[in-house]
């Protein structure tokens, strides 16, 4: 398991980290090579679940998006982290926000008032605790999937086909709660 670690952040380094170095990136006045040496470990080891290719795309807009004035300046670690997820998601067992959403009294509620599919894509999706408004969207949005299921199965117990677009979400939306299930069940092995 370890190894397997140290060759997927060899892997970020190969195939992200190198590449920005050659480029000439260097890192912004005011942060210590030490710092910088920490900064780029941790991002080695965030995102050591993207596959080569997807970090090789990474290292392209990276380079693209450099910071300072004349775009020499390494991208600081949020910035990558965020183009990372838009490029390669993390599994969910990979975001410790989303077992932290789910291993508290959020998560329990979303479970047992059936939203947590779409506290799960929320979560994902934004990368950032749900609350408020955002909360009662999500909760709207498990309102009208659960309508449009309810409307699928009325179709069903009558005969008629249900429309694909439909069946396609329903799909979907149960693999979801599939994997919310699952991340439950890793928090309570875990606890």
């Amino acid at each position: 398991m370890a190894s397997d670690l140290k060759e997927a952040k060899q892997r970020v380094r190969d195939h992200l980290v190198q590449p920005l170095t050659r480029l000439g990136l260097r890192r912004t006045s005011g942060v210590t090579v030490a710092q910088f040496d920490a900064t780029i470990d941790e991002l080695c080891g965030r995102l050591s679940y993207m596959t080569a290719i997807n970090l090789d795309a990474l290292a392209e807009q990276a380079s693209r998006l450099a910071g300072g004035k004349d775009r020499s300046l390494f991208p600081s670690a949020s910035k990558i982290l965020a183009w990372a997820a838009d490029i390669q998601p993390p599994e969910d067992s990979a975001s410790p926000l989303l077992i932290a959403v789910f291993s508290g009294p959020l998560g329990s509620q979303a479970m047992a008032e059936d939203w947590a599919p779409e506290l799960r894509s929320y979560v994902r999706k934004e990368r950032i605790w749900p609350k408020g408004l955002a909360l009662d969207a999500i909760k709207e949005r498990a309102r009208e999937a659960r309508r449009r299921l309810e409307l699928i199965e009325e179709d069903l117990r009558r005969g008629r086909a249900p429309n694909p677009v439909d069946l396609d979400m329903q799909e979907k939306r149960v693999a979801a709660a599939e994997k919310c299930a699952l991340i439950m069940g890793q928090i309570e092995v875990s606890k």
